[in-house]
């Protein structure tokens, strides 16, 4: 089985063509064309030529605009050409790893750039020009000429919308010799464009050779005659493909591909791409070594699926021993190699292209899902760098360090890593089971960590470890100078107490800022700084629309969830709720309280809720959003759970109950984010009583409710786990 490559044209195909071209000043060659709902279309013979004469055009229109254009630094070099030859400044906007625009960094650009041109493009299938997409009125009145490629994005119901003109390759769709269009409400100059179809002629040998030699018989040849054959054809493509590189004119689309195009249902392609993308889509995750290089709206019908191989150059390679030839979108071009983005540079070394056009169905995608699982397992045995993870729980340190490493290992064992915890005691063992984590109990003391150096060392190098991640506030920069000859070191770090000698190192928290990370560390650690790292678990990026919660829920009650975090040792449940149940008011109110699996006062806890109805204890939470999300309002001890309740858009009144929580209270009591009650242990009664008064403004004023829900849903995105993930991947 072959599944990929260039197009293969059946000589039958072209039987009955006549030379005639579609009308170039009407849409009405193609249905998918018609969609662009444009005056006027002329046919080329490539897309980069497409996009020479809509630049000859927009110069012939009158516009008066500098010759400055401003594309996205990820993409095609073949490009950028049209742009230079016709004397154009080029400078670029930048793409993250979702290939989505960084819109701030996007406008600052564009008010340096002046009047000029701006190309956009949606990659693969996805519109992932979206959020520019709603720029493009205020960019037009700017006096801004938009060109939009569509050459990934052929079938995207939204391509092209709103831009002046639009382009796009067909040859890279269907199976003709040549084939790009421009189409506009502007006029489109056609004076001076040459003649296709000679180009066309030559071009259609190696299609038609590639038929024969799939289906022509040559399947019975002797083994080498078979593969010169397919060299041979292979090798004129490439020299006709530099070829069309070097042509600095503009052509017709020939009579051979409008005749091939006449032929074609645009409707049953796109149905077949679009089955054929969803496909790898649900099977390829459990291959283990990609990563999905964008996050679609809705279900595509993509050029090609595109994937992050990690080891890109090597699965390409596996997957061409089996027949599937996935191409490297795109080599980096002169032109733009100086001006990349870490994120583009990963882009480029990373991306590969999957093969999903209407030439194949669901036996060729699931010839594809199993060769991934194999070539994946074949990749995995190769790589024995293991990343670690050092952290506990137990009743003094609470179970909060345990589970952030446990959202962060999941991620990673989504990337294809393997994952194993190191654990002082036994305390932690449910959770990670629980998981399906694997974990080496180390039996040491979790508070005296630099006397385990020795014995973690020999578990590192048995259990094959090339990066640990350590979570503790019990090491210190000892303990990491007694490992750091044998793996790289990443930590997480909330206080800045002192410095570390690691590779990595985190601190999610908003009030990072306090701290001079940067110039402590001096640039020899990668700082991962910020609410975007946030490690929050998936459920919490689920966001509902608005953010808003019923007032009520179908019982008649207020619900308002309760958790201390950790062992609770300074009984701050039992407080609140004792006070909580005698104060006028609350009769309705209904406490959905947390009861962690450390809790130090659980018995006092189940006495007061046979007391009182309205207190209902929750035990080894498995859906802890969905906990949130019941309740419209919350009480919390500082700490990662008010980022959880700021995912979720829950008005909340937090408490102190750690040193490392200080900070909180500066980051979430700004902009009515949240209420602060103080620290329950220097003055418990106090924190208690603000406590109820903070909870009392939350269900009472609705108008203070909705502000404080808008500005807590700006807080996080929930993809911080995925973020550390990443970085400690690539380091």
């Amino acid at each position: 089985m072959e599944i990929g490559s260039i197009y293969e044209i059946a000589p039958e195909t072209l039987a009955g063509r006549s030379e005639n071209m579609p009308e170039d000043n009407r849409c009405s060659g193609l249905a998918e064309i018609r969609k662009y709902r444009r005056k006027n279309c002329v046919y080329t013979a490539s897309g980069r030529e497409a996009i020479a004469l809509a630049l000859r055009s927009l110069e012939n229109s009158g516009r008066d605009l500098d010759k400055i254009c401003l594309l996205p630094a990820y993409m095609c070099d073949s490009v950028f050409l049209p742009f230079a030859r016709a004397g154009y400044e080029i400078r670029f906007y930048h793409v993250d790893r979702r290939l989505e625009i960084d819109i701030a960094a996007f406008e600052e650009e564009l008010e340096r750039m002046g009047t000029g041109v701006v190309l956009t493009h949606p990659y693969y299938g996805s519109d992932t020009c979206r959020k520019l997409r709603d720029l493009y009125e205020s960019i037009r009145r700017r006096d801004i000429c938009i060109i939009e490629d569509v050459t990934q994005s052929y079938y995207l119901e939204a391509g092209g919308r709103g831009a002046d003109y639009v382009v796009g390759s067909l040859r890279k769709w269907y199976p003709i010799p040549d084939g790009g269009f421009v189409a506009s409400d502007e006029e489109l100059v056609q004076d001076g464009l040459s003649d296709g179809e000679e180009y066309a002629a030559r071009r259609l040998k190696p299609l038609t050779d590639k038929w024969d030699y799939l289906f022509g018989g040559k399947l019975a040849w002797e083994a080498k005659a078979r593969e010169a054959a397919k060299a041979d054809f292979l090798r004129c493509n490439r020299e006709l493909e530099k070829q069309l590189d070097e042509y600095a004119g503009i052509r017709r689309m020939s009579g051979i591909a409008a005749h091939i195009l006449g032929g074609i249902d645009e409707a049953a392609a796109k149905r077949q791409r679009r089955e054929n993308a969803a496909y790898l889509s649900a099977h390829l995750r459990e291959a283990g070594v990609l990563d999905p290089a964008y996050f679609s709206d809705g279900r595509p019908a993509p050029l090609y699926f595109a994937v992050y191989a990690e080891r890109r150059d090597e699965m390409q390679e596996l997957l061409a021993k089996h027949g599937i030839y996935a191409p490297v979108l795109w080599p980096v071009g002169a032109e733009n190699a100086a001006y990349l983005t870490e994120d583009e540079k990963y882009i480029y070394a990373h991306m590969l292209a999957l093969p999903v056009d209407q030439r194949y169905g669901t036996t060729q995608m699931r010839y594809i899902a199993d060769t991934f699982r194999q070539s994946g397992a074949a990749l995995n045995a190769r790589d024995k760098d293991v990343i670690g993870i050092r952290a506990d729980a137990n009743e003094e340190v609470g179970a909060g360090h345990i589970m952030r490493c446990i959202t962060i290992a999941k991620q990673l064992k989504k990337r294809g890593r393997r994952v194993c915890f190191f654990t002082a005691d036994d305390y932690a063992s449910g959770f990670l089971e629980q998981a399906e984590m694997e974990y080496v109990c180390l039996h040491t003391a979790w508070d005296h960590m630099e006397e385990e150096t020795q014995v973690l060392r020999e578990a590192l190098a048995k259990t094959g470890c090339g990066k640990l991640l350590v979570d503790s506030y019990c090491a210190g920069p000892g303990y990491f100078e007694g490992l750091r000859d044998l793996c790289k070191l990443i930590c997480i770090d909330d206080c800045f107490a002192a410095l570390y000698p690691v590779d990595m190192l985190i601190n999610y928290n908003a009030y990072h800022t306090r701290f001079d990370y940067e110039r402590a560390y001096g640039g020899g650690t990668k700082l991962l700084l910020g609410t975007a790292y946030v490690p929050l678990r998936e459920a919490f990026g689920e966001r509902r629309a608005g953010g808003g919660y019923p007032d009520a829920k179908a019982d008649g009650n207020r619900h308002v969830l309760l958790s201390s975090g950790g062992g609770d040792v300074y009984h701050a449940l039992v407080r609140i709720l004792q006070a909580a149940v005698e104060e006028p008011g609350m009769e309705r109110v209904v406490f959905d309280t947390v009861v962690g699996r450390f809790h130090s006062n659980a018995a006092e806890l189940e006495r007061l809720a046979e007391r009182h109805a309205n207190i209902r204890l929750h035990r080894d939470v498995k859906d802890m959003a969905g906990l949130m999300r019941s309740c419209e309002a919350a009480v919390s001890a500082a700490g990662t759970m008010l980022f959880e309740l700021s995912a979720t858009g829950i008005p909340t009144v937090f408490f102190i109950s750690a040193d490392n929580q200080r900070y909180d209270s500066e980051f979430f009591g700004e902009e009515e984010r949240m209420f602060c009650a103080g620290d329950i242990r220097t003055d418990a009664d106090r924190c208690v009583a603000n406590i109820l008064s903070g909870l009392e403004k939350i269900l009472t004023d609705e108008e203070l409710s909705r502000r404080m829900r808008a500005a807590l849903m700006q807080v996080t995105d929930g993809r911080g786990a995925e973020r550390i993930a990443e970085e400690i991947d690539r380091l």
